[in-house]
């Protein structure tokens, strides 16, 4: 641990298991919060459905992009949403993985007025209680206030395609510069990082963007994938977890007032 703590436990990494492959793939297990999440939604126009990254925040709550959950405006009804955590290679099950439901999902109304981006995030109640008691499954830490993180390296992660490729089975990491918000254009709501050396694609929407915060030497998530993710843009937005704290733990504390959020203290 660094010299702060955190509320409860959050934001470790599990080292151990199979080693990096060409510096992209992860270990097994080695990120407890992140989260494979499918949508399978059946609407008057026709059938619509999305693979996306998450994270886990409590033992009742996982944090996505809304784009992964809406479709024009209609948000996907919580029974169409399965989410698998301890979750790597697809092709290849170690027999860990845990499938969960959701019970209830938020989006901002802002995001439904004003469509694609705005405000892009959601957070899923889920249908049953997450364990935390093996280290291969555990929350993010959250933090109140914004990281300070411009110009400094931060981790991505997820399963989306490699290079404009097929998606990727096994669940793939790499590292991306956060630059200065007025050298892209992003709102306030919005992080701004360089696709150099790694950039995020399709299927990797959703998924955290984290930072190792040397004053607690755990991972904080600072933002999730939004737009940009097409492999080859010159930089990538993503949504700021910062920016909606307080909306975040309004949700929390309106569906089970009993969990929390993990942060520095």
């Amino acid at each position: 641990m660094g010299a702060s703590q955190t509320s409860c436990k959050c934001g470790w990494a599990n080292k151990r298991g199979a080693r990096i492959i060409n510096g992209q793939e992860t270990r097994v297990n080695e990120f407890p919060w992140i989260v494979h999440l499918h949508t399978n939604h059946k609407t008057a126009e026709g059938d619509w459905g999305t693979s996306c990254g998450a994270s886990i925040i409590t033992p009742r709550h996982v944090l996505t992009a809304a784009h992964c959950v809406v479709h024009g405006s209609i948000v996907a009804k919580p029974e169409n949403i399965k989410m698998e955590l301890a979750k790597h290679d697809s092709k290849k099950p170690t027999g860990k993985e845990i499938i969960i439901g959701a019970k209830q999902v938020f989006v901002r109304d802002k995001y439904l007025r004003e469509g694609l981006y705005s405000h892009d995030i959601s957070v899923i109640y889920t249908k049953e209680t997450i364990d935390f008691s093996t280290p291969i499954v555990g929350p993010v830490c959250i933090e109140k206030e914004e990281l300070p993180v411009i110009n400094r390296r931060i981790l991505l992660m997820g399963w989306g395609r490699t290079e404009d490729s097929a998606s990727s089975s096994y669940l793939r990491k790499g590292k991306s510069t956060v630059m200065d918000p007025l050298l892209c254009g992003a709102s306030p709501w919005e992080v701004c990082t360089t696709s150099k050396p790694s950039s995020f694609c399709s299927g990797d929407s959703g998924g955290p963007l984290v930072w190792l915060n040397p004053e607690t030497n755990r991972f904080s998530q600072v933002s999730l994938v939004s737009r940009g993710a097409n492999c080859r843009a010159e930089f990538m937005i993503s949504t700021l977890v910062a920016y909606f704290y307080d909306w975040i733990h309004e949700v929390i504390k309106g569906t089970d007032p009993s969990v929390n959020t993990c942060h520095k203290i």
